[in-house]
């Protein structure tokens, strides 16, 4: 069958399937049409209803089918154009993609879940560098305010002032080495330049 042209009424079909469904539709409608009064305006009223809630027909040459029969009703004013129903239309079936594009398909996927994953990691990187901005900048500030704290001059005289007190202990120590008569000897380690 794949050799050959599916047509029908005029219409090619794309793959057998469609093709066998049409083909039972042409017939279906064939015979219905041999059947069926079509002259009598509350039979065609009902088999336009009939066929409508059932949703008897899938393929194109039903829907033509089912487009004659409503014009009939208009056209011979059956019934108000509003309240005739109206031709359901079924879903297509999706046809397999070619491997290329369900391909790419699969690819703009992964990229589009590597953008999203990107976005999220960029608003943690942004949130941690303004946190470490945030770090320098408060260490910055401590150390001024340490630095204007501790001037040179403060810090010399602490150093000074703990000098003296050393040498009023080394003193006193020594006062006491003599009274207790412990003799003293200084080598070149101890000595402390003034």
């Amino acid at each position: 069958m794949s050799d050959s042209k599916r047509i029908i009424s005029g219409y090619e079909f794309e793959t057998d399937e469609d093709y066998e469904n049409a083909k039972r539709e042409a017939e279906s409608v064939l015979y219905i049409k041999a059947h069926t009064d079509l002259t009598d305006n509350q039979q065609v009223l009902k088999l336009y209803n009939k066929a409508s809630d059932m949703k008897m027909f899938k393929t194109v040459i039903g829907y033509e089918f089912m487009h004659q029969l409503y014009g009939t009703l208009i056209k011979k004013k059956v019934i108000e154009e509003e309240y005739i129903k109206s031709i359901p239309v079924m879903k297509q079936k999706n046809k397999e993609l070619p491997e290329e594009i369900e391909e790419a398909n699969k690819r703009s996927e992964q990229y589009r879940i590597l953008y999203e994953n990107s976005k999220s990691n960029r608003k943690l990187q942004n949130i941690i560098i303004v946190f470490l901005i945030f770090l320098i900048g408060l260490m910055m500030v401590m150390v001024y305010f340490n630095y204007t704290t501790y001037d040179e001059e403060k810090v010399i005289d602490k150093y000074s002032s703990w000098e003296v007190e050393l040498q009023q202990r080394e003193d006193a120590v020594r006062a006491k080495e003599k009274q207790l008569g412990i003799q003293y000897e200084e080598n070149e380690d101890s000595n402390i330049e003034k």
